[in-house]
């Protein structure tokens, strides 16, 4: 399988040259640990195993340029991922620690494993990864600090407002219940006075 993968991936990334680089997107400081990723889902077992390591053998003639090995990468995981968004060239986008598995994430938030180059073989519970990292953003203490306390103000502000809404409904309906006895009272001395009317007649 090797040998035919490598004799198509030249043909693969004559097209992938062609394609336009995507703009980068400039991260703030943020209180949370972010990254954006790229990845080919390459499938489980041994198999899968021997596809990440011919995907980044395909891969190492476009090492020299980040830009020509994001395109090249691109254009594999549009060929050959076993995952949806193999057709978004394997783009995660950008996400927060915690959104992935484990030990996918336990790879990417790791400071010591490089950028914009192909790391991999990665095992995880949907199977082995070929991966880049085009960015990651490891907040520090102070930032991750403020963090959690503007998330407590807003769940603060979120419960106070549901608390709220609460006491507003609660009134709502015994002011509609009040209204109600108040028509039924109403209807029932009609009667009364109906009867009485009746009866002296």
């Amino acid at each position: 399988m090797r040998g035919a993968l490598v004799a198509c991936a030249f043909s693969v990334m004559t097209r992938a040259m062609r394609a336009e680089a995507k703009p980068k997107l400039q991260i703030v400081n943020s209180g949370h640990d972010i990254a954006h990723v790229s990845h080919i889902l390459c499938g489980l077992g041994d198999a899968g195993k021997r596809k990440c390591h011919d995907y980044a053998e395909m891969l190492t003639p476009y090492e020299d340029s980040a830009t020509m090995l994001e395109r090249a990468f691109a254009e594999l995981a549009r060929r050959y991922s076993e995952c949806p968004t193999g057709k978004d060239g394997g783009d995660l986008g950008y996400f927060p620690r915690g959104e992935m598995a484990r030990d996918f994430e336990r790879v990417v938030f790791d400071s010591q494993t490089p950028l914009e180059e192909v790391v991999g073989p990665v095992e995880t519970r949907n199977g082995w990864h070929v991966m880049m990292i085009h960015h990651r953003h490891l907040a520090d203490e102070e930032a991750k600090e403020k963090a959690r306390l503007k998330t407590e103000e807003l769940r603060k502000e979120r419960m106070e407002r549901a608390a709220k809404q609460k006491e507003y409904q609660e009134q709502r309906a015994k002011r509609k219940s009040e209204r109600k006895t108040a028509k039924i009272v109403e209807r029932d001395a009609d009667r009364h006075s109906l009867h009485s009317h009746h009866d002296e007649l």
